[in-house]
């Protein structure tokens, strides 16, 4: 269990701050409400990452999902970020 817990915990902290980099470019809002969006989704999408870790077998098939899942958002902030320059 607690391989599953530290697994849950790191990829959905990392996951959910990759997710909500991506929103908070996209979001065209004043720098408050992007930070109180990003605040109230980035919660949901830990808590989703979490409760989806602990409904696989192992950590590492959760594992294995959220990278890919990471490597996506990382392509994405990549041409964001480089369209937004």
């Amino acid at each position: 269990m607690w391989p599953k817990s530290v697994a849950a915990f790191l990829w959905g902290l990392v996951l959910a701050i990759s997710l909500m980099l991506i929103v908070f470019r996209i979001l065209p809002a004043a720098v408050d409400v992007k930070l109180f969006v990003g605040l109230m989704l980035g919660f949901c999408v830990w808590v989703g990452v979490m409760t989806f870790c602990y409904s696989r077998n192992s950590a590492k098939a959760a594992s294995v999902v959220c990278v890919k899942w990471l490597m996506a958002s990382n392509l994405i902030n990549a041409l964001l970020f480089f369209s937004q320059t």
